[in-house]
């Protein structure tokens, strides 16, 4: 069974590195196509160790053993972890925007609910669309228009019935070893049925176009110093993404649900995650593509102000949103109000959907309404 899953699972890989490989010179779009990439962290990311709220009283009561001391100031108010200090040269640049406070209505602290809420770009009802799937959709985008990163399909790039590619990076690398040597056997010979001898044919074709994949990554790796980690390889992976020139890019980070033991495993995640960013930005700006890329990193809802006792954060609501690129930088959203907590968690200032909005019209030249069924006032970072 685990070789049939394994096998399966690169089937789905192949054929989108293959499909990306081939299709690269035959795309006829203009050099000045931009894309946006979201970067989800799943799990709940704790915004209030993230841009720390250096200067206000509440945030050492709330967190004795938790609060971070040694922050990074960034403004009068809040200070960056000292995990994102590769960060804080785009801040300086004006290219980084933050975003507090950020929700919904009748927030969700369930981790598939809020998902669902986030990536449908609907808190009511039960979302069967994606609000990316129906932006794509609207542009009647090709298969190769949006890529997804990672193992789980997201609702986002889910349309009525258009499905985008999926690309596992940690697969692209695996033609060698015991995974290669079953797919010779098994593919090896050839099949008088039809279908097995076309997926038989694809599936060895797509050698050569990995072997091309993974020789463009360790290049670009070793051109623009990405970390090596998985953060790092997701990001260079991007890079060779971008040169397809596609729509959107998905990309999910798990690990960020810090119940316990979150002083260090946050510092990890957020260290991985900044100097991941900082390397694609650079690598970017050497290609002359900077402005051509949006980031957009969310979470599907902030943690708890007080810290727990088993040295985390429990689920909580509001939480802070983050853009890179050609924006208006700086921090929007007002800062969180501890000193008037709702139930023991932070009100919600802004909207997610008004980011939302922002994203189509501003950037990605879309109707909103269509998209979202309502318009939102713009938070005013593009």
């Amino acid at each position: 069974m685990g070789i049939m899953y394994n096998r399966r699972n690169f089937l789905t890989a192949v054929g989108a590195t293959a499909l990306l490989v081939a299709v690269e010179p035959l795309f006829a779009r203009a050099n000045n196509q931009r894309t946006l990439l979201v970067v989800e962290l799943a799990g709940g990311n704790d915004s209030l160790n993230t841009f720390i709220p250096y200067r206000d009283p509440n945030y050492l009561r709330l967190r004795p053993s938790l609060a971070i001391k040694d922050g990074i100031p960034v403004s009068p108010e809040v200070a960056f972890h000292p995990a994102l200090k590769d960060l804080k040269p785009l801040l300086d640049q004006g290219k980084l925007a933050i975003i507090q406070n950020v929700g919904y209505p009748n927030f969700s602290q369930s981790h598939f609910r809020a998902k669902d809420i986030w990536q449908s770009g609907s808190p009511q009802g039960s979302p069967d669309s994606g609000w990316l799937g129906r932006y794509l959709e609207s542009t009647k985008a090709q298969a190769v228009d949006a890529i997804f990163l990672g193992d789980e399909y997201p609702l986002a790039l889910m349309g009525k019935s258009d499905r985008y590619l999926q690309l596992s990076p940690r697969l692209a690398s695996q033609t060698s070893g015991r995974l290669g040597q079953a797919i010779q056997a098994v593919y090896g010979q050839r099949q008088a049925n039809p279908l097995a001898e076309q997926v038989r044919r694809r599936v060895l074709e797509s050698q050569q176009a990995i072997a091309t994949l993974t020789r463009d990554l360790k290049r670009s790796n070793a051109a623009s110093s990405y970390p090596q980690n998985r953060v790092g390889q997701q990001m260079a992976t991007i890079s060779r993404i971008l040169r397809t020139r596609p729509q959107v890019i998905y990309l999910t980070i798990g690990g960020w649900d810090t119940h316990t033991n979150q002083a260090r495993r946050h510092q990890v995640l957020l260290e991985q995650l900044s100097t991941g960013l900082a390397a694609l930005y650079n690598d970017l700006r050497s290609q002359g593509l900077e402005q051509q890329l949006l980031t957009l990193i969310q979470t599907e809802f902030g943690r708890r102000p007080a810290q727990n006792g088993s040295g985390g954060t429990d689920h909580g609501t509001a939480g802070a949103v983050v853009l890179i690129g050609n924006v208006r930088g700086g921090f929007y959203g007002g800062m969180p109000a501890l000193d008037s907590l709702v139930n023991g968690n932070l009100p919600m200032q802004v909207d997610y959907r008004a980011i939302y909005g922002e994203i189509l019209s501003k950037w990605l030249k879309a109707d909103t309404k269509a998209v979202l069924d309502q318009s939102f006032s713009p938070v005013g970072f593009l």
